[in-house]
């Protein structure tokens, strides 16, 4: 698959996320909770990327796998609250909230003597974040059958006991190669009232065929179960983790990591910073288990902001467009939140579960807003996203972890940060290192703190960006015959 860059279609679009191209390769599979391969299968997960939804009336988990390697046979098992259903999601989902929130380094401001003018201001993408049967049943089972069918490309069942080993031995003998030691992990969420739902691919389907899935439980819900994603990992397991809420969250019962940001460093020899070392350096202390929070801002789901050359553009805009382009929606969706973005009333979809957006059935309540207005029904994950949140309230927090397999050993739980201060995904540099490149040899530079004023501008810096977007523009133009899209 084409990176994003190269395959949206607005230029618009092109400037927002071409900083973010390598993040957004998509996953060669995806799916929720813990992964079960044959013994002799060389396979291992080698990365997660969450999304957790939070609201008084529903919790929801999306989960996307990123694997080392193509198992021919597996499976995946999800400890779920009783009464929740799966659904498929998008990957244009994950890709969009990559590229929106991938930390960006800010070169520092260097004067050369008397060279006139500083060096404009480059960013740099990090990209080494989580880079990313038989329904026939014998008297007495142990194992009850809740629901079993179809979600695009798999076939699911959700089951229920409360006998230990039941579940493995089940699963075992309708075909999932269940790995033994995980019998203890699935035990204790029977002990805790934890119902099952098991995925795997429908025959003639392909791992590349792989979509993400969500799952949707009623009632607020801030855990997320680590112990089962345990399974299936490898030494490290990459994680990074998006939490739609109410206000900015953290992580309650891990430690919180921090950068040293004093240290940042710009090589302009190389055109790199140190952020992943120090990032790697942060993220190792307290034996690995650290969260690192890399952005937290409000409105970024519903609300028309600018991207680099000072563009409108939304989140639903290239949402919809990334769906458009990765073939995962048939038409380009026009969504036009229009008032709804900023309103103080909640978000409620109007249809009941399993039936169509256009549904006679589907019902819109006078004191809600209708969740229809944030997306189209084949890409829904905006509106399933702030079901039950206030539009004008919502915050996406990001956070970012490499965990030991020791430290899956307890599920993650959330809670609200007790200071609702936004975190930039832009960092600026402090050190700038070989600033020979810029300024020449025998010149002595000026670095400027990035608290001090802006020095006077060059004459030429209009021109320079101007030149940056002509190009842009006629990139796209060429790439696309020039039928690029237009974003409100």
């Amino acid at each position: 698959m084409r990176s994003l860059l190269t395959r949206l279609a607005s230029p618009v679009a092109l400037g927002v996320l071409a900083a973010s191209v390598p993040l957004l390769a998509p996953s060669e599979a995806s799916a929720c909770g813990g992964c079960f391969v044959p013994p002799a299968t060389p396979t291992v997960v080698s990365g997660h990327r969450m999304v957790m939804s939070v609201s008084p009336t529903q919790s929801t988990l999306w989960d996307q796998i990123q694997y080392a390697g193509e198992p021919e046979e597996f499976a995946w098992v999800l400890p779920v609250k009783p009464g929740a259903r799966i659904e498929t999601a998008s990957s244009a989902f994950f890709e969009v909230l990559e590229a929106t929130t991938v930390t960006k380094i800010q070169q520092p401001q260097v004067t050369c003597g008397n060279a006139g003018g500083g060096l404009g201001c480059g960013m740099e993408a990090q990209a080494d974040s989580a880079g990313f049967g038989d329904g026939e049943e014998g008297g007495g089972d142990p194992v009850e059958v809740v629901h079993q069918g179809t979600v695009g490309p798999y076939e699911t069942v959700t089951l229920s006991t409360e006998e230990p080993g039941a579940l493995n031995e089940w699963l075992a003998s309708h075909g999932y190669a269940v790995d033994a030691t995980t019998q203890p992990i699935i035990d204790a969420y029977v002990a805790e009232g934890f119902d099952f739902i098991a995925l795997r691919l429908l025959p003639g389907k392909g791992v590349k065929e792989m979509s993400p899935v969500r799952v949707v439980s009623a009632g607020g819900g801030l855990s997320l179960p680590l112990r089962m994603v345990a399974a299936g990992t490898g030494a490290q397991t990459p994680i990074v983790l998006y939490v739609v809420g109410e206000g900015r969250y953290e992580v309650d019962n891990f430690p919180e990591a921090r950068i040293e940001t004093a240290l940042l460093s710009w090589d302009f020899e190389t055109s790199q910073s140190n952020y992943a070392e120090l990032r790697k350096q942060a993220l190792a202390r307290e034996g690995g288990r650290g969260f690192l929070t890399t952005f937290a801002q409000s409105g970024l789901l519903t609300q028309t902001f600018q991207d680099q050359n000072f563009n409108p553009v939304s989140f639903l805009d290239l949402y919809a467009q990334q769906a458009f382009n990765n073939g995962e929606t048939a038409e380009l969706c026009s969504v036009d939140v229009g008032a709804a973005g900023s309103a103080m009333a909640v978000v409620k979809n109007p249809c009941p579960p399993g039936e169509p957006w256009d549904s006679p059935a589907c019902a819109p309540s006078a004191d809600a807003i209708d969740a229809r207005l944030f997306g189209c029904e084949d890409m829904d994950d905006v509106a399933t996203a702030l079901e039950g949140l206030h539009p004008a309230d919502v915050w996406v927090t990001r956070l970012e972890a490499d965990l030991p397999r020791e430290a899956l050993a307890i599920d993650l739980l959330l809670r609200a940060a007790p200071t609702q201060i936004g975190v930039s995904s832009t960092l600026q540099a402090n050190v700038a290192l070989h600033v020979e490149e810029v300024c020449g040899g025998g010149v002595l530079p000026t670095i400027r703190r990035p608290d001090e004023p802006p020095p006077p501008k060059s004459p030429w810096t209009g021109f320079y960006v101007l030149s940056l977007g002509a190009a842009a523009l006629a990139y796209a133009a060429r790439r696309f015959g020039g039928r690029v899209r237009a974003i409100r």
